[in-house]
């Protein structure tokens, strides 16, 4: 793979993790709000964790907002 096309492919994996992340996050953010208890329904305490550490990790390489405009 060219250094450009390999430029290319890693900007969309940004974009993409960039929209992955807006939608995960919202919709755990309303799990949560939905939950009475501790628990959410639908997840493993470790399973929670595993998402919330993706989102991390997403969060910390998806495109940023200034990047996308440049």
């Amino acid at each position: 793979m060219t250094e450009e096309k390999q430029q290319k492919f890693t900007a969309k994996v940004r974009r993409g993790l960039t929209w992955v992340y807006g939608v995960a996050s919202a919709e755990l953010a309303k799990k949560k709000a939905e939950t009475t208890g501790v628990r959410i329904e639908g997840f493993t305490a470790s399973e929670l964790a595993d998402v919330e550490s993706a989102l991390t990790w997403i969060e910390q390489n998806k495109e940023s907002k200034s990047s996308e405009n440049a």
